[in-house]
């Protein structure tokens, strides 16, 4: 076996086999054939594996499904898919991903784990319904985000202290709800927690209203602490779920040392969903700060080259295990 130092060199007794088999005169027969065989099978392991092995990516993306196991809810079953970067060495950072409203098809989330994959950090994707199969209450899949904690941290490949969190509309509200102390207490006993929170268009009108106790779904001390890691927010201006301040609305009226953790890069002219790849415009009845209405989902390539060049720049810095 060569090593990896020896590579761009082939041994002298070789050069003697090239030699004689490309110059032998009985050029048909098999043994002649058989040599030629081995000799570019080794050429091609030797000179050009690094190539094929940095060409095929992530290549280790598995189906998983496992128990919340957490506090609340443990026997919960959450699915998804779990991605280790290419070429993991040692304990890496991971992010759990997850999806909008539009399911598990919704393929918004994709440039963004491909970005985390080229970063060296691992992703797990979770899968919590198909399109149309939003739950009345985000709290409903509480279980899920935070049994997909419990579940990265006790990988034997994943550092438990780097495990970040991102999501998409239905995933962002998940994002930022797990950023609570409480809840993160109540679901994982304080064992472990996220360490860098990254909602985008989490309808911010929601969390106001937990924020000032008059969100009727939500425990009035949600938000009264955090877990003290940062959470940063990427919105629209022109979100039709939100007003245009709801997200600076609710940074406000959180308690001061909560405030003091929380982060917001507002886009102006962005809409709900200015990654998606589909424009469209629908009804909802959590739009318009829970009024109802229609939602317009228009893509803006610019800010979603802005909202992708944030995320892959936030998690790593504060998911950094150096």
């Amino acid at each position: 076996m060569v090593s990896s130092g020896q590579r761009g060199a082939i041994p002298d007794p070789l050069c003697d086999l090239l030699f004689s088999v490309l110059f032998n005169k009985d050029r048909h027969s098999s043994m002649h054939f058989q040599k030629t065989l081995c000799l570019a099978t080794f050429i091609a392991c030797v000179f050009f594996e690094p190539a094929i092995a940095q060409a095929q990516g992530p290549a280790n993306k598995q189906p998983v499904s496992f128990k919340a196991n957490t506090v609340i809810e443990a026997d919960t079953l959450v699915s998804g898919d779990l991605t280790l970067p290419a070429g993991a060495v040692g304990k890496v950072a991971a992010v759990v991903v997850i999806h909008s409203a539009g399911g598990y098809e919704d393929p918004t989330r994709a440039p963004y784990v491909q970005a985390l994959h080229q970063a060296g950090i691992a992703t797990l994707e979770l899968n919590l319904f198909s399109g149309g199969g939003r739950p009345k209450s985000s709290l409903m899949n509480l279980p899920q985000t935070f049994g997909a904690l419990m579940y990265l941290a006790q990988l034997p490949q994943i550092d438990s202290e780097h495990i970040g969190i991102m999501g998409f509309s239905h995933g962002g509200l998940l994002s930022l709800l797990s950023a609570s102390k409480k809840l993160n207490n109540d679901y994982t006993g304080g064992q472990f927690k996220f360490a860098a929170h990254l909602p985008l268009y989490p309808v911010c009108w929601a969390h106001l209203a937990a924020a000032e106790g008059k969100n009727p779904v939500y425990p009035q001390n949600v938000y009264v602490e955090l877990t003290g890691a940062p959470v940063h927010i990427l919105a629209g201006a022109k979100d039709d779920y939100d007003a245009p301040d709801s997200c600076q609305k609710f940074i406000a009226a959180l308690p001061d040392a909560a405030r003091s953790q929380v982060a917001l890069t507002l886009y102006p002219d962005a809409t709900h969903g200015w990654d998606t790849n589909t424009d469209k415009n629908y009804k909802d009845q959590a739009a318009h700060q829970g009024r109802g209405g229609y939602v317009r989902h228009f893509r803006s390539t610019a800010t979603a080259q802005q909202s992708l060049d944030f995320s892959r720049q936030f998690f790593t810095t504060h998911l950094s295990t150096k």
